[in-house]
């Protein structure tokens, strides 16, 4: 090896030394200036029973196959062990996807009930663990069928011919057993409460406690509840729907009304090349818009603003205000961007505002013409509830197909030609017979005289309706919306994931103490650190020089270690969790870098004993050693990698730590220590074979290859 690439590669070296030793020791020794803020972020991440944490306890809900279990139909039979097993390993999936979260997953019985507890390290993120675990993730596909909706809608209209004010009761019981037939009631609000105003329209010329003559094509409300940490779950979204609607309260009620604080502005923009929708006429640049925007304020404030709106015609660089002359007309807060907006409202009242405002567009001359505050006024208005037989409208002109999530294979992410994302689906040999037939069907289908559509549904959200126009063979699909690149990535995850099979509802959350707690983790560090220490002096006092390069590279093996656990990103399914487990592989990767160092070096003074040089006895030693500690590392790696596929979730913290451990390993042997050996022996004074724990006169081997040597 060139000594200008020794040098190189040693200064690497120091390089990541120097980085990781940075990291890896504790931000507190770097004070706390901007150095010691910026490490402070790092940190090693402890598990349950290191450090204690948060467990949430969801209980399955099983009603749904117990209803199947107790009818007469025993086709339609289901295993409760298999659901809440599917349960928990999906649930394991989602919160801990990486397997490196050191996150514990399993299931409990709570008397009769199946539960599901979710045991996380302080780490974790419990609301986004939440979330995700009780994510409805089910792909589903719909196939329009306009013929079955005529057919609903016509059998519908009997029912409603049928349905009365007094007859109510008795026909919400019998419709409702129909699938997908809700009885949805809706306590009386003002006409400003309410999401459909054409159905309130109607209701408002109908008599208190009779049934609407028509069909209501309207919507279900949005179904919601804040939990007491403030966080917003949505528990059910509105859906169309066709509706026979019974009014049950119509009457005039008192009512305290706010009206939001209103002002009219006109202004004079001077835009400037680069602003946000600069127009042709726009100035040069920020600076020559500025000062004749402060030029014309001084003008109006000297002379009045009565020629405002022929300045503003003359002077704005905005294009509608030749015909507007500036004026916004009536607007109220939050219409216009922020600076705009906190300058209008926090004004003391109409007038010229005394300084120019800022913002994207450039720079605004702003005279208030109006501003009113917000208000609080008596009125009495009408109140209208209603109940309401809802038929969902999805099963009427959609039709559920029998290709979903059981038949995808892989979801993930592409990108159109414009750079917008969509998701990807590859469906299974199975799916992608399914998906030739539906597509088939669908387009052979005509719907109000156009092509026919095939509904995508996740978690009873309707991401997609992509019209088909022919049969489509194969096995991909893809999912088109409105998604950003973050959106579209979480989507295939969740897909990738899969659904659950029944329905999780936390139940409990609690705190739980670390098993060993902060004084066993104390005593374990110093035994650690002792350990080390020990393994130092014993491959110093046995190799010498040598035994001080294995000591730099340990010394270097362990902070690229402790780094690795702090920076390990979360984008990655970061961060590794250390528990016991884990640290017991730390401790065996330990002994596998210990191990390859000894194996390099034996073979090395094997080789100066038969003669060689020092530096070809390093190269031999090196070239020799390496089968064995290939051997050794690899069978531990995929030892490793079996254990973190097929194993639980403390199986995975000791078989990723290792797994880091070993490559580790290798790396600081075969390439650190190779390097610090190779770039001692540049200088003289360090070869003597005596630095490196060999004398040429302690064996015959080395007699005989120094009359060798001396024969050449």
């Amino acid at each position: 090896m060139q000594k200008k690439q020794l040098f190189r590669r040693v200064g690497m070296i120091a390089v990541l030394g120097l980085v990781s030793v940075s990291i890896a020791l504790p931000s507190s020794i770097w004070g706390e200036g901007y150095l010691g803020s910026k490490l402070s972020s790092f940190k090693v991440t402890l598990g349950l029973d290191l450090a204690g944490g948060t467990e949430l306890d969801y209980r399955i809900d099983l009603s749904d196959g117990i209803a199947k279990n107790s009818d007469d139909d025993e086709l339609n039979n289901v295993d409760l062990e298999q659901i809440s097993e599917s349960v928990r390993d999906a649930l394991e999936r989602r919160v801990n996807p990486g397997g490196v979260g050191e996150i514990t997953v399993r299931r409990s019985q709570v008397d009769a009930e199946e539960h599901v507890l979710i045991q996380m390290p302080p780490s974790s993120n419990v609301a986004k663990t939440k979330q995700e675990a009780e994510r409805d993730n089910r792909l589903e596909f719909f196939e329009e069928v306009p013929d079955e909706e005529k057919k609903a809608r016509r059998k519908i209209e009997g029912e409603l011919v049928t349905t009365n004010g007094l007859n109510w009761d008795k026909r919400v019981a019998e419709l409702t057993q129909g699938e997908g037939v809700t009885h949805e009631v809706f306590e009386p609000r003002f006409k400003d409460e309410f999401s459909d105003p054409n159905l309130w329209d109607v209701l408002a010329a109908t008599t208190q406690g009779y049934v609407l003559e028509e069909l209501a094509d309207t919507q279900t409300e949005l179904v919601y509840n804040v939990s007491a940490d403030g966080e917003l779950r949505v528990t059910k979204t509105p859906e169309s729907v066709l509706a026979i609607v019974k009014l049950t309260h119509n009457g005039e009620e008192a009512r305290e009304k706010k009206s939001p604080p209103m002002a009219k502005a006109r202004h004079i923009l001077f835009g400037y090349k680069g602003a946000l929708r600069a127009s042709e006429n726009a100035y040069i640049d920020a600076d020559e818009a500025r000062t004749a925007a402060e030029d014309t304020l001084a003008q109006l404030k000297e002379e009045g603003t009565d020629n405002f709106s022929d300045l503003a015609k003359e002077l704005s660089t905005e294009g509608a205000a030749q015909e507007s002359g500036g004026d916004l007309g009536e607007f109220g807060p939050g219409q216009m961007v922020p600076s705009f907006n906190d300058a209008v409202f926090n004004a003391e009242g109409p007038g010229l505002l005394a300084e120019i405002v800022e913002s994207d567009f450039g720079f605004h001359v702003i005279d208030v013409l109006d501003l009113q505050e917000e208000k609080t006024e008596s009125t009495s208005e009408m109140k209208i509830g209603y109940e309401m037989i809802a038929w969902n409208k999805k099963n009427l002109r959609w039709k559920k197909t029998e290709l979903g999530g059981p038949q995808l294979d892989q979801a993930g992410v592409g990108w159109d030609q414009v750079g917008k994302p969509f998701v990807t689906l590859h469906f299974s040999p199975e799916g992608g017979k399914m998906f030739a037939d539906i597509t088939g069907r669908v387009s052979a289908r005509r719907c109000d005289d156009d092509v026919c559509r095939l509904a995508i549904y996740v978690g009873s959200e309707m991401l997609s309706e992509p019209r088909v126009e022919r049969k489509i063979v194969g096995r991909d699909a893809q999912i088109t919306g409105n998604f950003t690149p973050e959106d579209a990535k979480g989507l295939a995850r969740g897909l990738n994931l899969g659904a659950i099979d029944a329905p999780v509802i936390l139940s409990g959350q609690m705190t739980i103490r670390p098993e060993l707690g902060a004084d066993q983790l104390s005593r374990s560090l110093k035994a650690a650190t002792f350990g080390i220490l020990g393994i130092m002096i014993f491959m110093i006092a046995v190799y010498r020089l040598a035994g001080v390069v294995a000591t730099v590279s340990l010394s270097l093996y362990a902070s690229f270690f402790i780094t690795i656990l702090k920076i390990w990103p979360e984008s990655f399914y970061g961060p590794i969790v250390l528990s016991l487990a884990g640290a017991a592989g730390i401790a065996l990767s330990i002994g596998l870098a210990v191990d390859g160092n000894i194996l390099i070096f034996e073979r090395f003074k094997e080789e100066i004993r038969r003669g060689r040089g020092l530096s070809k006895a390093v190269d031999l030693g090196f070239d020799r050693a390496w089968p064995a500690i290939w051997d050794s590392n690899v069978t531990t790696f995929l030892t490793c990698m079996i254990l973190f596929i097929f194993g639980n979730a403390l199986m995975r913290g000791f078989a990723i730590t290792l797994m880091v451990g070993t490559a580790l390993s290798l790396f600081t042997a075969i390439t650190i220590s190779y390097t610090l050996l190779r770039f001692i022996l540049i200088f003289e004074k360090f070869k003597n074979p005596a630095f490196f724990g060999v004398g040429f006169g302690d064996s015959k081997e080395s007699s005989v290859g120094a009359k060798i040597r001396e024969r050449k």
